[in-house]
């Protein structure tokens, strides 16, 4: 079987990150893979070999995000990436992954011109929202609650207004049902978000982490020093970090924190949207925090990220928009420490409430606190949950899994293969 992925970016981190091991993984296992991929950058253009794959980056202009929500549903550079791609390689199969900013939805119909089966692999809400989902918010909810993740025409014009394309959703539900073979989610409640806003049926397979190796002591102790770590209780908070994630919800809960932990500080591993860290330093001098808790480290990545899991007491993730999976608690439970994450989307699936960490509604700031303090006040229940954290991570979310549920689903689509 000759299989394309295809993917917006090319990268290693997020969806990009997850397509690419995906494609490496299945060259491994002796399957015939080429990658598709955009880049904005002049003449940046170029294929080469990597990890077994035949990666095609192609060129297509960059244009204002502004109109994102009209060029993603037809971008004709990105089609046309995708049609002469499809040409060349002249793949059985074509597995999308991301496609929302460059390739378009309409490059699907250019891989099924071509004769070839098509896989959407969705890797976050974007399909029936503009932006980052949130109007499923409620403060009344608890985890086990069923959550409402419908949205529609009003909902979305107040939300993003003048970037607001009144036929944007039902164009993409019109592709998706005509140019797409089968629909992959990445948790049960992406599944189930897509299928209340009339997208479905889609099978879920779980993001995939590949086995890493421990942080050399030498590198631990370095990161520890630069950033004056040493005899701290260290909550650590990643990725994008902004106000759509929790971050100021999360200043709430960490002022009630100090007061019973004193040497704790939030440890910001990523970056802040901009002036977003002024306003969080605002704040957390208001509640009494201080600015010297927030302790700031910019992005990480390798080694280094790897050594501030290991400096870690708990990671936090209490997101208000919809997570599709939430790669930074699948990372945090392969370090053994426990997660406190957001009750909203894919994180119910990968956190397990009680065993490998808690889930919370992040607008119960009183509970995110509780929570947090659970796990820096008993360690023998921190330990507890990173061991439990680390055998689920093995059991569920290892890459050899991944690829076995993507393996099991091209064979079902091309069974002669």
């Amino acid at each position: 079987m000759k299989l394309l992925v295809a993917n917006d970016l090319y990268g290693l981190s997020s969806a990009a990150g997850v397509a690419v091991r995906m494609a490496e993984g299945l060259a491994a296992r002796g399957h015939e893979v080429s990658f598709l991929a955009t880049t904005q950058e002049p003449g940046g253009g170029r294929r080469w070999q990597q990890g077994g794959v035949d990666v095609h980056l192609v060129e297509t202009p960059a244009y204002n995000a502004r109109w994102r929500s009209w060029r993603s549903l037809n971008n004709p550079a990105g089609v046309a990436a995708m049609a002469r791609v499809v040409d060349e390689v002249r793949p059985d199969l074509v597995h999308v992954h991301n496609l929302h900013i460059h390739l378009s939805y309409a490059s699907l119909a250019a891989a099924r011109a071509a004769g070839a089966q098509t896989i959407l692999h969705v890797h976050d809400i974007m399909p029936v929202c503009h932006q980052k989902l949130f109007c499923h918010l409620d403060e009344r909810l608890v985890p086990g609650d069923p959550v409402r993740y419908r949205n529609g025409p009003l909902k979305c014009a107040v939300c993003v207004r003048g970037r607001f394309n009144p036929l944007r959703n039902g164009t993409i539900k019109k592709a998706l049902a005509r140019d797409v073979d089968r629909l992959v989610a990445v948790s049960d409640e992406m599944g189930s978000a897509l299928a209340q806003n009339g997208i479905g049926p889609c099978r879920t397979i779980f993001n995939g982490m590949a086995s890493t190796s421990d942080p050399s002591d030498s590198v631990v102790s370095s990161l520890s020093e630069r950033l004056h770590l040493a005899g701290r209780r260290v909550v650590m908070f990643g990725g994008r970090i902004d106000r759509l994630k929790g971050g100021l919800e999360l200043l709430e809960a960490l002022a009630v924190v100090v007061r019973k932990v004193p040497d704790a500080v939030l440890l910001l591993v990523g970056d802040a949207l901009p002036g977003f860290f002024e306003e969080m330093v605002a704040l957390a001098e208001r509640n009494g925090v201080g600015q010297h808790r927030l302790v700031r480290t910019g992005w990480l990545s390798g080694e280094e990220l790897r050594a501030a899991y290991a400096l870690s007491d708990v990671v936090v993730s209490p997101s208000l928009c919809f997570e599709s999976f939430g790669l930074v608690n699948l990372e945090a439970m392969a370090a053994g420490l426990p997660v406190v994450a957001s009750m909203w989307g894919g994180p119910s699936d990968v956190v397990k409430d009680g065993e490998t960490g808690f889930l919370v509604n992040p607008l119960q700031t009183a509970v995110l606190a509780d929570r947090l303090l659970r796990v820096l006040q008993d360690e023998a229940l921190a330990e507890r949950m990173g061991a439990a954290g680390r055998a689920r991570v093995a059991h569920l979310f290892s890459l050899e899994k991944h690829l076995d549920g993507v393996e099991a689903l091209h064979a079902e689509m091309m069974p002669s293969s």
